[in-house]
């Protein structure tokens, strides 16, 4: 443990408390060291050093799990893949490792866990899937939720999950739940248990707001905030754009902007489908100033060296419900005020800094208070099936911490109806033999039956490109559709036929980013929707 982390102060209190009862409720800021350091307080307290855990109350084996000689696991849940490695990673490094000997990762295409690790980063849904293969966590001392103020639906089934399996087979599994920004008192009241606060080392920030809303683009904006604050500032500056295309956008227009600056500058993107050397070259320090280009993958958890300044678009990408098309869909939304101040204390980690917001004061004070969580705006029809998997007999009577809205849950169990998952009855319906099977595949129920029933129809390997197409992000960048009228051609006529025909020519061309950006493909996108195939 770094004693010199704010966390340290209150290490002793955590491990006491913990001891007495298994939950806790941890509010601590941006820079208190509580994502790297409370999995490592855990560990060398002993509080993973039971036995394992390998009956349920029935005294059934309930499936496989690896065995650890020295203990059970820490599991820490991250909502976010990026930062599940690259909290792995530091936390590995910090006790003289590499990833996959004490301290692990894993994410949906990358791994790094051996027999020896005790302390896993991993994403909140690889956490919903080893539940369903190992309902009684019978290897795992302790659950971190950490970021909670996120409020991802996966956050939130996996919180309910825990308390569920704490009052039945596991009540000596511990449960962590952390954030900076966090309604801690409501938690607690929800897990009946006590909660701490830790300070932070955060320095002052300086936060100036735009005059009025600009006309220009906002990478536009964001460039010439840049050049302004490189003439009368030191330190490096991080960015927030809302996807990777507006980050190259921001990054050619901040490259023409600062063309003239007499100083040596260097830009990087940063957002989670990036290779992880692309990743890694971002967080790195340099001994020139860097301008760090991100999504709100930046925004809580990972900690980006040497970034003094902040320019904030004040808008992310967020997923909501798409009633005509059933599917949730990713829209470009105003941040809420929380979140515009995760985004600000990025600006003051090691030293004063500023903060530019390219909104008006004005309309910073009508947003939201706290980001809507997406129990209330998306679909709920993969939830709904994972937890009929799990045995929760009636989803609606589920220990929500906060319930969705009765019509997405109707609405969730009418889709599973209709694609076979569950018997006549819907949202209380019981899962059918071919239901048991979709919950088994990491998809939406609309594409784990797709493939069920390609696989049926000898078609598997098409449905699954296919598959992997509608899961990833778009691969086609955003360019006048004349240019993309070669995709466009042949049969069958569908927009999936037109992806798919895209994603094989990047496939041929290697995924090399200059041939794929003269077909109008994204290399990276392309890329993973190879890994999910």
């Amino acid at each position: 443990m770094d004693a010199s982390l704010p966390i340290a102060a209150i290490a002793s209190q955590m491990v006491a408390s913990l001891r007495k009862i298994p939950r806790l409720v941890l509010t601590a800021p941006t820079g208190s060291g509580k994502s790297t350091q409370v999995p490592q307080i855990l560990l060398d307290a002993g509080l993973a050093d039971n036995p394992i855990h390998a009956k349920s109350a029935s005294g059934k084996s309930r499936g496989t799990a690896p065995s650890h000689k020295a203990g059970q696991r820490i599991l820490v849940l991250q909502p976010r893949r990026l930062a599940a490695r690259l909290l792995g990673q530091r936390v590995a490094h910090e006790r003289g490792e590499v990833a996959g000997q004490t301290v692990g990762f894993q994410t949906r295409h990358e791994r790094a866990i051996s027999d020896a690790t005790r302390i896993v980063f991993l994403t909140e849904g690889l956490f919903l899937r080893l539940m369903q293969a190992h309902p009684d966590l019978p290897n795992v001392a302790a659950v971190i939720l950490d970021e909670f103020h996120e409020r991802s639906l996966d956050a939130d089934v996996a919180l309910g999950l825990v308390k569920r399996l704490q009052a039945t087979t596991r009540p000596d599994l511990r449960l962590i739940v952390m954030s900076a920004t966090l309604d801690q008192l409501a938690v607690a009241k929800y897990l009946d248990c006590p909660t701490l606060e830790t300070g932070g080392r955060l320095h002052p920030v300086t936060i100036t707001h735009a005059s009025q809303r600009g006309v220009k683009p906002i990478w536009d904006q964001a460039a010439a905030a840049l050049r302004q604050l490189l003439d009368s500032e030191q330190g490096d500056v991080l960015i927030f754009m809302p996807g990777a295309y507006e980050i190259r956008r921001a990054i050619e227009a901040c490259r023409r902007a600062t063309a003239g600056v007499n100083e040596q500058l260097s830009f990087f993107p940063l957002h989670g489908s990036l290779p992880a050397a692309e990743q890694d070259a971002a967080v790195k320090l340099y001994d020139h100033r860097k301008i760090v280009v991100a999504t709100n993958v930046a925004e809580t958890s990972i900690t980006i060296p040497g970034v003094r300044h902040v320019i904030d678009s004040g808008v992310a990408r967020v997923h909501r419900f798409d009633a005509r098309r059933g599917i949730n869909v990713l829209l470009i939304e105003p941040i809420s005020q929380a979140a515009a101040t995760q985004r600000a204390g990025r600006a003051g980690r090691t030293a004063p800094g500023t903060c530019h917001r390219l909104w008006p004061e004005a309309e910073h004070r009508a947003r939201a208070a706290f980001d809507t969580p997406e129990v209330s705006r998306v679909d709920l029809a993969q939830t709904l099936l994972h937890l009929r998997s799990q045995g929760v007999d009636e989803a609606t009577a589920f220990d929500w911490f906060e319930p969705p809205p009765p019509r997405a849950m109707q609405r969730a169990g009418d889709l599973l109806l209709m694609l076979g998952a569950v018997d006549a009855g819907g949202a209380v319906g019981v899962v059918t033999p071919l239901g048991k099977r979709m919950a088994r595949l990491p998809l939406h129920p609309r594409l784990s039956r797709m493939l069920l029933e390609a696989s049926r129809r000898g078609c598997l390997k098409r449905a699954a490109l296919w598959a992997a197409l509608v899961s990833e992000r778009d691969l086609l960048t955003r360019r006048p559709s004349a240019e993309l009228a070669h995709f466009a051609q042949g049969q069958p006529a569908s927009d999936l036929a037109v992806l798919e025909r895209a994603y094989l020519a990047a496939e041929r061309g290697r995924f090399a980013f200059e041939p794929c950006a003269a077909l109008g493909v994204n290399a990276n996108a392309a890329r993973d929707v190879q890994r999910a195939w």
